[in-house]
């Protein structure tokens, strides 16, 4: 007898895409299936939709809340789901219809632990649809290929959709999981697909991928994913950082190359959220302030102190490059120099710190990263006035190795 597959959504004001999202379930060719549909109080016509389908086939099994709720849902599916397998299925997204079929063959067949699929991203905007930002994996990898296809394996991580679980192993991490949701909660929830995901493969014995793209992601300007953006990100990206280091310490994958992926990949957070901020419709000095206050965090600082290079100096450089060009007057800008460039800017004098701000062309070679032009440019304006402070930076350019 086929093995039961346990699906899970959660629906807030959907209208527009659930009975999408339903048809294409009900459309399966692999039908053991129930469907945990959870639909958290909309105020638009939600409701009636799922109730109208719940009634035509017992497998949906609605539940319905006052509420929109975020919190909780996997140890609600731990405690309510009855299938071997589960599966998560966002409430505006749809699937193909050999997608259970698909994904429980290696589980089944090869006793995989959890397979993955590549993915479609519907842009709702212009109707197009393009490949996820997956790679191409297929086949069986044992635990001890992570080591070696981490960076590829790493882009499938992000998200809760496209893979099936063992119920077991699902049960079995979540315990491991209460503090990270808590310091996620902080943060408005931010990677919490990843967090479970890599807590989940590093039980895993054996992780299958199908190169199928069977999952339609709906790309949509008000779309949770698209509005959680801001500030309170950083203690998310803190945390992930540091899951995603010891999942491969646990798992004997922490190369070098590994662990700089990592890294680099917090700093593009990083970079996208200031530049995030710069586009946003605000003063140029709420945009200064508030990129201050990511400069001066003490988990980016720490961070910054364990982990930094001319790789990240080029990622954060185009955003420091803009407020320096338009609002070089700020009070914050000295904090925002300070992270792009500590071993400068972090404890030098007021003074030449002032003569350095107002040299446009010195600043704009020093937030380059143009060190060699640095050196040449100094020589150039060299007087007896400004001596003092060329001596400081020489000295704090040669204790950096700039020079």
């Amino acid at each position: 007898m086929s093995k039961l597959i346990t699906v899970f959504t959660q629906a807030y004001n959907v209208e527009k895409y659930m009975e999408q999202c339903i048809k294409s379930v009900m459309a399966q060719t692999y039908q053991n299936f129930e469907w945990i549909l959870i639909e958290n109080g909309s105020t638009d016509g939600t409701r009636e939709i799922i109730r109208k389908y719940a009634q035509l086939d017992n497998r949906i099994k609605a539940k319905y809340f006052d509420q929109n709720r975020t919190d909780g849902t996997n140890y609600y599916i731990r405690e309510n789901a009855k299938g071997d397998y589960i599966v998560k299925l966002d409430s505006d997204d749809w699937i193909d219809p050999d997608y259970l079929e698909k994904l429980i063959a290696p589980l089944e067949e090869q006793n995989a632990d959890i397979s993955i699929c590549g993915a479609m991203n519907y842009i709702e905007e212009t109707g197009e649809e393009t490949p996820h930002e997956y790679g191409e994996l297929e086949g069986i990898y044992q635990k001890q290929d992570i080591k070696e296809n981490f960076i590829d394996m790493r882009f499938y991580m992000g998200t809760y959709w496209g893979k099936m679980f063992r119920k077991e192993i699902f049960g079995k991490v979540l315990p491991s999981m209460v503090n990270v949701e808590e310091g996620l909660r902080r943060g408005d929830n931010y990677g919490a697909d990843e967090a479970l995901t890599l807590c989940y493969l590093a039980e895993c014995s054996k992780i299958a991928f199908v190169k199928d793209k069977m999952y339609h992601y709906r790309v949509r300007g008000n779309s949770y994913a698209s509005y959680t953006i801001g500030i309170n990100r950083i203690e998310c990206y803190l945390i992930l950082r540091e899951i995603e280091k010891d999942f491969l310490y646990k798992i004997d994958a922490a190369t070098d190359q590994n662990i700089i992926f990592v890294e680099l990949s917090f700093w593009e957070y990083i970079g996208r959220l200031m530049k995030y901020i710069i586009k946003q419709n605000w003063t140029a000095d709420k945009k200064m302030e508030t990129i201050s206050e990511i400069s001066l965090n003490p988990g980016i600082r720490q961070v910054r102190n364990e982990w930094y290079n001319s790789k990240v100096h080029s990622i954060l450089m185009e955003n420091v490059a803009w407020c320096y060009m338009n609002n070089r007057e700020s009070a914050h800008l000295k904090s925002i120099l300070s992270l792009l460039e500590p071993g400068i800017f972090e404890d030098i004098s007021d003074k030449t710190y002032e003569w350095m701000r107002r040299n446009q062309i010195l600043m704009s070679y020093i937030i380059m990263g143009e060190f060699f032009y640095v050196q040449e440019y100094l020589k150039q304006i060299a007087t007896a006035d400004n001596v003092e402070y060329i001596q400081e930076l020489q000295k704090k350019l040669e204790r950096t190795g700039k020079l």
